[in-house]
């Protein structure tokens, strides 16, 4: 029982645990909506993501100090973009989302892959930066959109980009399709920038897996020779006494 106990409790301490937590809830609860009071609570479960993102995450003092100050325009905008639909406004909290998740992605693929270890937090870790990366994407289709529009042929067609509630859910749903290489064809880019990120995209996420598994396999068989080398020489040393 105690041993169950320690698992459950391992499962749940450590970086990363409470940020796939909220990464997750933030795109199955994407804000599909109309409803103000359902964006509203979307825009609040998104700060807490980005609040979670800076401390349950591993990063250097620099990132997180960095990340913390990026995060005040941030969350500032994304609530004034929820009554004030001006360009200025929409485009500032696009371009501040988009640096903040970029600097806190790096930062976690950084943490994970160079410095891995065959652990469930590491696991946690991969799972986050894969997250945010579609999260990445997702603001900056919204923000080709709007820079150069009809970008982009929706499933549900004669949206504004100032439809918050769907059109962003429409953009996550498109990137994570994208991310994933699955290209169902409901949502397609038609203009070359477009064109250009789905394509930039779709690389990434065949590379960030190959690339992921690799390291993790080579950490693995150097952590898994070293313990082999340990237990030879433990041996060896009981042998010779």
């Amino acid at each position: 029982m105690e041993h169950l106990l320690k698992k459950a409790k391992n499962l749940f301490t450590g970086y990363y645990n409470l940020l796939l937590l909220f990464l997750t809830a933030l795109f199955v609860f994407r804000p599909y909506a109309r409803s103000d009071v359902y964006l509203a609570g979307w825009k609040l479960l998104l700060t807490v993501t980005l609040l979670t993102a800076i401390f349950n995450s591993k990063h250097s003092r620099a990132v997180r100090w960095v990340s913390s100050i990026l995060s005040v325009p941030t969350v500032v905008l994304c609530w004034l973009n929820l009554e004030h639909h001006m360009g200025p406004i929409f485009v500032a909290n696009a371009v501040c989302t988009i640096v903040f998740l970029t600097i806190v992605t790096t930062s976690v693929l950084y943490d994970v892959v160079l410095r891995a270890r065959v652990t469930l937090e590491t696991l946690r870790g991969v799972i986050c930066a894969y997250f945010m990366v579609a999260f990445v994407f997702a603001y900056a289709y919204y923000l080709i959109e709007f820079v150069t529009p009809g970008t982009f042929r929706l499933a549900t067609e004669g949206l504004s980009v100032f439809s918050y509630t769907q059109y962003l859910s429409e953009m996550l749903y498109f990137s994570f399709v994208t991310l994933l290489t699955i290209g169902y064809g409901d949502i397609v880019a038609i203009k070359d920038v477009g064109q250009t990120a789905a394509v930039l995209e779709g690389i990434i996420g065949q590379f960030y897996v190959a690339i992921l598994v690799a390291r993790l396999v080579s950490v693995y068989t150097f952590y898994g020779d070293k313990q082999l080398l340990k237990e030879f020489e433990h041996k060896q040393e009981k042998g010779s006494v």
